[in-house]
């Protein structure tokens, strides 16, 4: 009887164990990717605004770059090149 014990408690750790390891499995095979997803949309605006000023001006400036990098990317206002705010 108390071999069965042992057997289940060794078998409820084991579920344990697997259960946890497939969670988190899956919780870092759905962060990564959305991770991405975001880093990717907010150069793809950043690229988008820089094309949209280069067409509206005939060229393209060294302004309008930073503009747009600073429109884009919040944390980088007010920064220099770094990182450090000025």
């Amino acid at each position: 009887m108390e071999n069965k014990l042992n057997k289940i408690k060794s078998a409820k750790k084991w579920n344990t164990l697997s259960l946890s390891i497939v969670a988190f499995a899956f919780a870092f095979a759905i962060l990564i990717p959305v991770a991405f997803i975001d880093s990717a949309h907010a150069l793809t605006k950043y690229e988008n605004c820089i094309i949209n000023a280069a067409n509206n001006h005939g060229k393209l400036s060294l302004s309008d770059v930073t503009n747009c990098y600073d429109n884009e990317f919040k944390g980088a206002k007010g920064s220099d090149a770094n990182g450090h705010p000025l």
